[in-house]
């Protein structure tokens, strides 16, 4: 049976871009790790305080580690981490980092997540040795955060991933990648058998919306979940993309 929320808070933003990758100076580099040491250290000293409002203030209001959410529709996956606290994690597609940062604060204080990320092509991220160094810096003090680049369709890169799990099943995959129907159905028969039994496989963009945002995700999704009990958050059927489905892997 469906449950689908529909949220009624939170503002519709457009992506910054696909690709968090560009050519910086050093000058660039040292005022962007400064400024963004800066906003990491509100969220450390005050924002953390706050509990799940805080987290969401800082992975939606800052320009570092921003995650491409509506607020309402993060808002209600995160009250579903924070209810399981995932030991195993996936996420295919990093991007700026915020669901990331996202996932590492919800997820188990001994969890084992792994992020994996395209660099370049139409839906694509790809980040610099610099952002990297920083994206490693988000496990807490006993997870374990391997942060892998490289196309998510190749065996050699299921491979790594299932390396890098030591064997134990995922608890919860998060599809974020390639947007493009193939691609997408590419992720989930890849990385989808990973998943235990009592696991979740969420994925964004189940809204219909312009082909270079949502490319065939809505379609996949309008496919794939009357196989499974599952559930839709959406702040507006209207809004023209974005939108998490989450199935309940039984």
């Amino acid at each position: 049976m469906a449950d689908q929320a529909i949220a009624q808070t939170g503002a519709l933003k457009r992506p910054n871009g696909q690709s968090s990758a560009r050519r910086y100076t050093l000058r660039d580099k040292l005022a962007w790790r400064w400024k963004a040491g800066q906003c990491w250290a509100r969220y450390a000293f005050v924002g953390r305080r706050r509990g799940m409002p805080g987290l969401l203030d800082f992975v939606l209001g800052n320009h570092y580690f921003q995650a491409n959410q509506v607020p309402s529709e993060l808002a209600a996956l995160g009250e579903i981490l924070a209810e399981r606290h995932p030991e195993q994690a996936l996420e295919i597609g990093t991007a700026w980092g915020g669901t990331l940062f996202f996932l590492t604060r919800l997820a188990s204080a001994r969890a084992t997540i792994v992020s994996v990320d395209l660099p370049g092509g139409m839906f694509g991220g790809g980040y610099d040795a610099w952002r990297r160094w920083f994206y490693q810096r988000f496990a807490r003090r006993n997870q374990r955060l391997h942060l892998l680049q490289g196309d998510s369709h190749l065996d050699g890169t299921l491979e790594r991933v299932k390396a890098k799990l030591a064997g134990q099943p995922l608890d919860f995959l998060f599809i974020d990648g390639d947007h493009r129907y193939d691609g997408v159905k590419r992720d989930f028969e890849m990385y989808g058998p990973l998943v235990r039994k009592g696991g979740l496989t969420a994925f964004h963009d189940i809204v219909e919306g312009p082909p270079d945002f949502v490319g065939g995700v809505p379609q996949f999704w309008r496919e794939v979940k009357s196989q499974y009990n599952h559930r839709e958050m959406i702040n507006d059927p209207l809004q023209g993309g974005y939108g998490i489905g989450i199935l309940y892997i039984e």
